[in-house]
């Protein structure tokens, strides 16, 4: 199955670190330029953005 990612914020000590969530409902971190998306747990590190999208908008 092909999971679809929706940026929902960013590491707040490394910007160029970013929090996606998947369409699995899982949150992951993708190291900007081309770093792959790695399965993470939500902390007070992270700046998640206050609209950020629930899982059944990703999909469409």
């Amino acid at each position: 199955m092909t999971n679809v990612f929706a940026a929902i914020g960013q590491h707040r000590d490394d910007p160029d670190r970013l929090l996606l969530l998947g369409t699995d409902g899982l949150h992951y971190v993708q190291a900007l330029p081309d770093g792959e998306p790695v399965p993470v747990e939500v902390d007070d590190a992270w700046q998640v953005d206050d609209d950020c999208p629930r899982v059944d908008e990703i999909a469409g």
